[in-house]
C-alpha cells in the first residue's frame, strides 16, 4: 500500500517519511512533533519588538539625495554687491 501525501495528495512509496514532491511530512506522527515544535517556537518567542529589544534597522534603497543649500548665503552675497556698487556710483 502507498502513502498519499495530505498536502499535496500524491503517491509516495510505503518506505518515505516525507513527500518526494512537495516535502511535507506522511507519518501522522511526525507532523504531530512538527506542529508541536512551531507550537512551542512561537510560544517561547515575545510577541512585541519592545520586549525583544529590537531596534529598526531600515535600510532606505535609493540613492541618497544631495542636499538643498539654503540661499540665504547668495541673497547676502547679491546684496552686498549691490551695496558696494551703489557706494562706487554716490561717492
Amino acid at each position: 500500500m502507498s502513502k498519499r501525501c495530505p498536502d499535496c495528495r500524491r503517491v509516495n512509496e510505503d518506505s518515505r517519511i516525507f513527500c518526494g514532491y512537495c516535502g511535507a511530512a506522511l507519518d501522522a506522527q511526525v507532523r504531530l512533533i512538527q506542529d508541536l515544535e512551531k507550537q512551542k517556537e512561537q510560544t517561547s518567542k515575545p510577541s512585541s519588538s519592545r520586549e525583544r529589544g529590537d531596534v529598526n534597522f531600515y535600510v532606505s534603497r535609493r540613492a541618497p539625495q544631495p542636499k538643498k543649500s539654503s540661499p540665504a548665503p547668495w541673497i547676502f552675497l547679491g546684496l552686498l554687491a549691490v551695496a558696494v556698487i551703489l557706494w562706487f556710483l554716490f561717492k
